[in-house]
């Protein structure tokens, strides 16, 4: 490994599902979510390709659903152990800017577990909903935590063509090093289909960094854009800044 390499590393964590039943207590991806009975469930009334107007509003449902203890990192604020991402099962072509245009419209919850008292038992079912690919499939996950470096492109010149000589020589015709993909939480985005993008936060201006990736897979039945990824950047600088999300 190249020594010039280390500043750029970040942990990351890749989230392998498997179909099964996990229940509210446990990490998932479209399973149960450990939510409060007395918070309103997230709907979403804006403007999809089932109704124009956006109505009735529907439910959204569960992506994904992290405990602290299974994947920790420096992505956790303090005093927060779980994180919640739901989204609209509709494909939305002209969201808020804060969304990926052509993809379902997320809604993100940090909570501290024992703050749950009361669990909601059965959440609203989605009034309408596409039928392929935004109904994730529950499965429970596996998490390998990993070092994950950034595409040539977002280091500095001298040293990518020596990384594309170590790609070349560990990858068996793949790059292993700074494409890292699946469901993963924290580390950095892929960059095979455009430029590397850096987004600003909205309340700050800060960097915002990658928080969590969705990937198109046959396990949990996803496919976002073609066959690609959803990812969700946040601020580091204070979680509760508004997130950006983009489709790659």
């Amino acid at each position: 490994m190249l020594p010039e390499l280390a500043p750029h590393a970040r942990e990351a964590v890749i989230l392998h599902p498997e179909r099964a039943e996990p229940d509210c207590q446990n990490s998932s991806i479209g399973g149960p979510l450990l939510w409060p009975s007395d918070e309103p469930w997230p709907e979403c009334s804006l403007p999809d390709v089932n109704s124009s107007a956006g109505m009735p509003a529907t439910a959204m449902v569960p992506v994904a659903q992290i405990f602290r203890r299974d994947a920790p990192g420096p992505w956790w604020p303090a005093d927060i152990d779980l994180l919640q991402i739901l989204w609209c099962p509709n494909e939305h072509w002209d969201p808020p800017a804060q969304q990926a245009d052509v993809s379902p419209v997320l809604e993100v919850r940090w909570r501290r577990a024992a703050d749950v008292i009361t669990p909601l038992r059965t959440p609203p079912p989605p009034s309408r909903y596409e039928k392929d690919g935004y109904l994730p499939q529950a499965c429970a996950i596996t998490a390998e935590r990993v070092t994950d470096f950034p595409f040539r492109e977002e280091l500095p010149a001298e040293l990518r063509p020596r990384l594309e000589d170590l790609v070349r020589e560990t990858g068996a015709g793949g790059d292993v090093i700074t494409r890292l993909a699946g469901w993963k939480l924290g580390g950095w985005p892929t960059w095979h289909l455009t430029h590397p993008t850096v987004f600003a936060c909205s309340d700050c201006g800060t960097t915002m960094t990658l928080l969590f990736t969705v990937a198109s897979d046959d396990e949990t039945g996803v496919v976002v854009g073609r066959w690609g990824d959803l990812r969700l950047f946040t601020c580091p600088a204070d979680h509760r800044h508004a997130f950006q999300v983009d489709l790659h």
